[in-house]
């Protein structure tokens, strides 16, 4: 109402998202039909409700189904504004605004997740889950297993094998120690299974 009332409603951006999924763990949230939640490297901990709303560039009342990222918002809001970023660094975000108005290529095709050693990376419709302290290794299709119940990793040892190069490959050049390391584990029961994660 205050930006409607000041005549800022047109040009301002607004985001609304969540941090992570529901903290399945507490028994209050569901994921489903999403698998994991809070502190997972499952898609039910990774995807979240993303909205914006920019009236002046982005009509309303529209999907988007392409993955993006909460680290999209800088790079937009920079792109939006005008602002001149520098040039000397490589940014993991990118300006959603030309695929929102209609660029039906993909914004990313990689994403890398790591909690200790707890770790995911999607490449295209590919999904790579390690957790090496349950000595746990899944290869999923999200596009035809958005649920991740099938594990394909004995089914494409070729895609499994690169997909965990491209993994050891990133985290040998931006991996750092955690400058607050996880203080415990917490045990968090996933579909039935339980599993360590790092808190």
């Amino acid at each position: 109402n205050k930006l409607d009332n000041t005549g800022l409603t047109n040009n301002t951006i607004i985001f609304f998202i969540s941090d992570n999924g529901g903290a399945t763990y507490t028994r209050a949230p569901d994921n489903a039909p999403l698998r994991g939640g809070k502190c997972t490297h499952f898609d039910g901990g990774l995807s979240v409700p993303f909205f914006i709303r920019y009236p002046r560039l982005l009509p309303g009342g529209h999907s988007y189904n392409q993955a993006v990222s909460s680290l999209d918002i800088f790079s937009t809001i920079a792109a939006a504004s005008g602002s001149g970023l520098p040039s000397d660094r490589s940014y993991d975000g990118v300006n959603l605004i030309p695929y929102l108005q209609g660029d039906s290529s993909r914004p990313h095709e990689t994403f890398f997740w790591r909690s200790g050693y707890s770790k995911a990376f999607r490449q295209g419709d590919w999904k790579l889950y390690v957790n090496e302290k349950n000595k746990l290794t899944y290869l999923f299709n999200i596009a035809t297993d958005r649920e991740e119940k099938q594990d394909r990793s004995r089914d494409e040892p070729g895609k499994l094998k690169e997909l965990k190069d491209a993994l050891k490959a990133w985290e040998r050049k931006n991996a750092i120690d955690p400058r607050w390391p996880s203080a415990a584990d917490v045990l968090i029961d996933v579909n039935g299974k339980w599993f360590r994660f790092p808190s």
